[in-house]
């Protein structure tokens, strides 16, 4: 069976000591008061006497007084200010009995043994060493228990540099406790951390930066991939003033390396980032025509974009209510795209020139939130979903108003996207159309049941005039 290293003394072992020592406090004051005849036995009770006392007085004040001014994090466990004060009395106890009960000279016994106590400190040079890290690191704090930490230096003794990951557990006069991600826990003595590099991964702020690297084979329309790779991040929960990025950081094995770059909350929020990022670039470059580079070359072959024919668009604009005249001119400017899960899709704050129209899968309106549970980071709270026959979207298409929010998708899905361009050439012929696209944004502020701000036509008004300008009709 396991057995909890923590658990180090049972009950009944803790009630037994405490009889014993009961048993010898009371043997003590009886021989102190019945055995005055014998000054040996009487100095020897009267000394365990004040041992006793002096034990259980330093126990009464450490619960009563030092553990609730002195506790941490709501527990009993005071640390290095209650260790060194506990220490101190002992000490103070110590030097009173060895000098008051037992005429021995503090001052002498240190000077008599000095040799002795430099052989003592030349043997316990580690254990010091620690003892004095310790308190350092106490009294200029760096980390604290619940954060996570990086720990780089010279950690198992050789010539190399190790580096360890983990959430402090435990800090104590002589060491710090780290557990990883993989539920094991590390244990190195005080003066090896003041000694390595540390790097707080929850300290001074909140949000870290967090990088990713993937290299494409070479492309004449890498912008592209960028843009793509960039919409596609924004599934990695963020604040909008903390958006994804991707950048072509330089190159490698003749292809261009992009780095992905965000911002986490927390060191296994970035982790769980980062398996997100890996994930969506290996996913959704490839699929949109970018193919990865390795060592040996590309490592899979472009994949030839989808297309709809000419019953589907007109099928699309039926739902749509547009004309389905516009079928034939539509063709080929309209995209039929996959959407991988947790991939983003739009962004909040980001300009917009396309309408989107659900036809498989489900998506999510989605806004940031810190939580705590399962661990510290950003988690996205979902406003509303999106399924097959929703479209979203269109107030960007159709005014060039920034994305009022980000969407990002739940499930494999499959989606229709209208950009700007495929409606310019149907509106210039037949300008009439704009009162239906102002009925189609309409609908959509019925369905999400946003409070009117102005009236009925005065806002049709405003919708018509901002379509007009947008598309130069």
């Amino acid at each position: 069976m396991f057995r909890d290293l923590r658990t180090r003394v049972t009950q009944g072992r803790r009630v037994l000591a405490w009889v014993l020592f009961a048993v010898l406090a009371g043997a003590a004051g009886y021989f102190l008061f019945r055995e005055r005849a014998y000054p040996a036995l009487h100095r020897t009770s009267l000394v365990l006497m004040m041992v006793a006392g002096t034990l259980l007085a330093i126990r009464l004040l450490s619960f009563f007084v030092l553990d609730p001014l002195l506790r941490e994090r709501r527990t009993a466990t005071p640390g290095f200010a209650r260790d060194l004060l506990v220490v101190a009395l002992y000490a103070l106890a110590t030097w009173f009995i060895l000098r008051n009960l037992m005429g021995v000279s503090v001052q002498q016994l240190l000077g008599t043994g000095a040799i002795a106590a430099a052989v003592i400190g030349l043997s316990l040079q580690e254990t010091l060493g620690s003892l004095f890290a310790g308190i350092a690191m106490r009294l200029d704090p760096v980390f604290e228990v619940g954060d996570w930490i990086e720990v780089t230096g010279n950690l198992r003794g050789g010539n190399g540099r190790d580096t360890f990951i983990g959430e402090v557990t435990l800090m104590t006069w002589r060491t710090v406790q780290l557990r990883t991600e993989n539920g094991d826990t590390d244990i190195f003595p005080n003066r090896l951390i003041a000694q390595a590099v540390v790097t707080n991964l929850y300290a001074p702020s909140g949000l870290h930066r967090r990088t990713a690297h993937v290299t494409v084979a070479p492309h004449p329309d890498l912008h592209v991939a960028v843009s793509r790779l960039t919409i596609a991040l924004a599934g990695i929960p963020h604040y909008t003033h903390h958006r994804p990025e991707v950048v072509v950081w330089g190159s490698e094995q003749g292809g261009a390396v992009l780095e992905m770059r965000w911002w986490a909350l927390g060191f296994r929020h970035g982790r769980a980032g980062n398996f997100l990022a890996q994930r969506l670039a290996n996913t959704v470059l490839p699929r949109e025509g970018f193919p990865l580079l390795g060592p040996h070359g590309a490592t899979s072959e472009p994949v030839p974009p989808p297309s709809m024919d000419q019953s589907a668009i007109e099928a699309l604009l039926l739902k749509l209510n547009l004309p389905v005249a516009w079928a034939e001119q539509l063709q080929g400017h309209v995209n039929l795209r996959a959407i991988a899960p947790d991939e983003g899709l739009i962004r909040e704050g980001d300009p917009g020139e396309s309408l989107f129209y659900v036809l498989e899968g489900r998506f999510h309106v989605v806004r940031p939130v810190e939580r705590i549970d399962p661990y510290t980071g950003l988690y996205w709270d979902s406003l509303g979903e999106l399924g097959p026959g929703d479209w979203f979207g269109e107030a960007s298409l159709l005014t060039g108003a920034p994305r009022s929010a980000t969407v990002v998708a739940g499930s494999p899905c499959r989606v229709v996207e209208i950009p700007k361009i495929a409606f310019e050439s149907c509106l210039r012929q037949d300008p009439r159309i704009i009162e239906r696209l102002v009925d189609l944004m309409e609908a959509r502020v019925k369905s999400r049941g946003i409070a009117e701000t102005a009236p009925h036509a005065e806002r049709r008004a405003q919708w018509i005039s901002q379509i007009r300008t947008w598309f130069g009709v």
